[in-house]
This record gives structure tokens, sequence and C-alpha cells, in this order.
């Protein structure tokens, strides 16, 4: 904490007042007039600085710029909410079978390159069918995931089958955004367009094939129960 002198302004004020009524007067004409308005200035300040002198006031001190910058840092900092903790990557984890593990990351591949091109083709017909080989083409990749023992019999689903579905979708955008349907492209856009007829049934026959052993060990897990069943007189049926 520090002390400043602060002055009256009554004086300053009152020496104003003395030469503006002289002036309105008409008595600052001349030399002597004046002379004679400073004297009577001079005595009017020195008598009412008794009446009205200084006064000593008390101020805090001022503070660091510096340590004002550092606190209001330091307020805006405890304002920010903490920053979330990041999440961590999903850790990545593997069949153990190298060769199941290629084929699947390469099938994810594939479909969201269907999903892209999806995006791209307006037609709702169209749109619906690339929709349902997306589908197909994600249930074949989860069985084949939970049963490796069945990797052999997609291979050439992964190695022609899907890449060449693929292949036509990406020549249909070609087409498609040309703008208009004439001759020879809408030629093309029509053989693309029965094809995935066929596409989706060739899939679907995939998948469907996939159960064929499981379907084959449900029937003989049946036939052998029905036929304990009969022996021991469980059932009305008799097979012997």
């Amino acid at each position: 904490m520090k002390q400043k002198k602060k002055k009256s302004v009554i004086p300053t004020y009152a020496v104003g007042l003395v030469w503006l009524s002289t002036a309105l007067a008409g008595k600052l004409t001349s030399l002597g007039q004046v002379i004679g308005c400073l004297a009577l200035s001079a005595v009017v300040y020195l008598v009412l600085k008794l009446f009205f002198p200084d006064k000593l006031v008390t101020e805090p001190a001022q503070e660091n710029e510096q340590q004002k910058k550092c606190e209001k840092a330091a307020e805006k900092k405890a304002e920010k909410p903490a920053a979330a903790p990041k999440a961590e990557a999903p850790k990545k984890t593997g069949t153990g079978n190298a060769e199941l593990d290629e084929m699947l990351a390469q099938g994810q591949t594939y479909i969201r390159r269907i999903a892209e091109l999806n995006d791209e083709i307006p037609d709702f017909k169209l749109s619906a069918q690339i929709k349902q080989i997306e589908i197909l083409t994600d249930k074949i990749l989860s069985h084949v995931r939970d049963n490796p023992e069945k990797l052999g019999e997609i291979k050439q689903f992964m190695s022609y089958y899907l890449p060449t579905t693929i292949k036509l979708l990406e020549q249909y955008v070609v087409l498609q955004n040309q703008g208009m349907r004439m001759g020879n492209i809408d030629d093309g856009m029509k053989r693309i367009e029965d094809m995935l007829d066929k596409v989706i049934v060739a899939f679907q026959k995939q998948l469907d094939s996939l159960f064929e052993a499981d379907v084959v060990d449900i029937t003989a897990d049946i036939q052998v129960m029905e036929q304990m069943m009969a022996s021991q007189g469980l059932t009305d049926r008799k097979d012997f």
C-alpha cells in the first residue's frame, strides 16, 4: 500500500471564476488590470488552499504486470474442463491362421469398396441390389471366420467372383457419370444391371453351400436320435 497527495480542485476553479468574472466585467483591457487580476487570483488561491488543503489518500500498490498475466492464465486454465482421456484404439485380434487372417482382411477391403461404389449410384433398385451383395459377402466371410476349415470352399469366390463384381460396379459408375444413356453407354449399363441379379443368386448359393456339411451333420444327429428313442420305446415310431 502507498500514499499519494490528492489536490483539491476548488482553489483552481475559484481562480478560473475570478478571471471569468473580470473578463465579463470588461476589466482586462489594460496591463494594470491584468496584473491586478493576477494578484487577486493569487490571493484567492492561497486563501482557499488553507481551507481546502491537499489530502493524502492511500492506494493499493500496483501489481506486477507479469504476475497479473500469470494469474489470469491460471484462472482460465482452472475454468477449462479437463480433457477427456483418449480412447485406446481397439486391439486387432487375429485368428492365429495367417491365411485366414489375410483372406478376412482382403474381404473387409472388398466390402468397404462395395459400400463406396453404392454411395456413388443413386438408382434405388440398383443400390438395393448392391447392398444385398454387401450383406451376403459379409455373411460368407463371417461364417468362414467361425469355421476356418471351410476356407478352401471360398477361394474362387474371393479370387474371382467378388473382385470381378467390384470391377463391374466400377465400370457402371464410369458409364453412369457420362450423364446420359445412349448407344453403347446404355447397353453397357443394362448388361451390368442384368448381371447383378445373377451375382446375387450366385452369392446366395455360395453362402448356402457353406452350410451343406452342417445340415448333413444335423440330419445324421436327428436320425441317430430318432432310432435310439424308437429302440427304447420313447416314441410311437417303430423302425425295427
